[in-house]
């Protein structure tokens, strides 16, 4: 008999459709902590926020729809300079402004929970958070942080990402046999493909240079791996590949990930625009709310589906709870700055696609509904941490989440 409960039984449901070989991988990485739990269960989250009067009668814009600390870090544009932004879209799309507001406060109390912050501190970090992003909606434009300005964490990401070599980045991915390069199959990242799966990327990268009216010989295909990255995307299809770059005769590794409908935008389906996939969705909504997006970001077509296509980039230039706890972050300095960010990517795609105009994000603040904003994450906070113990008492017994 089924005796797993209703907490675990949404999120088998909800992953259902995932590669086998691979979603346990995600059931394991939800288990390790509360605040992995959250980013990994979004579409609990959206059950639980969806009748909250925060997200009633206030613009419209793009949201990031994952909006958690973990979500922003440094990469390099098209230019090769070094940018510093939100860095995942794959649950973006046209939704109350609200919803990221609540979603990234939510975040302040896990992490901060697992930091060991009292409850006042991620208040205080919190309210530092939206007197920030209020301010940024207020100046009335979009404007980016940059590394001559930027400070502490940040600075470090940025000087980070600057300083690394493309080279060095690829050659600590990669081994060499016969005179010829290959990825490191380490059974914890990367996970070897069959011939016949790594031909079918061949043939979609070939493919995609063709359309796109490349230089028939920009790439050649080396090699090409399962890659594991994340957490809310685990169990999905996601492949780094090796090529080399005729041109400049480097090698590079590329991301090559798939998309799937997401619970956000089927709440609001009247205010999303049309898209030819799930990954055109997410690269669009990406270029919407970013200054610059990341370089060679994408579409490529395997097999009959799109997948997010860009380069490969280290999983170290996000934010991650490690990091956190490794460096003495200011962190009401930090969600200041990350009150701007989440404040100029709604500026910056307001008015677009339907989407509220700068002026009416500025009359919204100047209301009070922003104080809905941290009661409605508290409510969220606790019932993240009820959803996490019920998960656990499955989790914790021994083959129960698959028999």
């Amino acid at each position: 008999m089924d005796n797993k409960n209703t907490v675990t039984k949404k999120i088998l449901a909800y992953n259902a459709k995932r590669n086998k070989n691979f979603v346990h991988l995600k059931y394991k990485a939800i288990s390790e902590g509360p605040h992995r739990f959250f980013r990994g269960t979004n579409h609990l989250f959206v059950e639980h926020i969806a009748k909250e009067v925060v997200l009633k009668n206030v613009p419209f814009t793009y949201v990031c729809g994952d909006m958690h600390l973990e979500n922003f870090g440094s990469y390099k544009g098209n230019s090769g300079l070094v940018y510093f932004d939100i860095n995942d879209f794959d649950e973006a799309c046209i939704a109350p402004c609200t919803f990221d507001l609540v979603k990234l406060c939510v975040s302040v109390y896990l992490m901060g929970q697992e930091l060991n912050f009292s409850e006042e501190e991620s208040l205080s970090i919190c309210n530092s958070f939206l007197d920030s992003y209020k301010q940024a909606i207020l100046n009335g434009h979009a404007s980016r942080l940059e590394n001559a300005t930027a400070k502490g964490i940040i600075k470090a990401f940025f000087d980070k990402v600057e300083k690394r070599k493309a080279k060095a980045f690829v050659k600590s991915k990669t081994f060499e046999q016969n005179k010829k390069l290959y990825i490191k199959n380490d059974f914890r990242k990367y996970y070897p493909l069959t011939k016949s799966e790594k031909k079918l990327l061949e043939k979609s990268l070939y493919k995609w240079v063709e359309e796109n009216k490349r230089n028939k010989d920009l790439y050649t295909f080396m090699d090409a791996a399962f890659r594991i990255a994340g957490t809310g995307s685990l169990g999905l299809n996601r492949y780094c590949v090796l090529v080399k770059n005729n041109e400049s005769s480097d090698f590079v590794l590329l991301d090559i990930k798939q998309a799937e409908p997401i619970a956000l935008e089927k709440l609001y389906p009247a205010r999303q625009l049309k898209y030819t996939s799930e990954a055109h969705r997410v690269l669009h909504t990406q270029k919407r709310m970013n200054d610059t997006a990341p370089a060679a970001f994408t579409t490529i077509q395997v097999g009959k589906e799109y997948y997010i296509f860009k380069k490969h980039r280290p999983q170290e230039d996000k934010f991650t709870l490690l990091a956190f706890k490794e460096e003495k972050a200011d962190f009401r300095k930090l969600l200041k700055e990350l009150g701007n960010l989440v404040a100029w990517a709604q500026l910056r795609s307001s008015g677009l696609d339907g989407t509220a105009t700068g002026d009416d994000l500025i009359k919204f603040v100047e209301t009070n509904k922003l104080g809905l904003v941290i009661p409605t994450a508290k409510r969220m906070y606790k019932q993240i941490l009820a959803d996490y113990k019920s998960y656990m008492k499955d989790y914790s017994v021994k083959n129960k989440l698959t028999n």
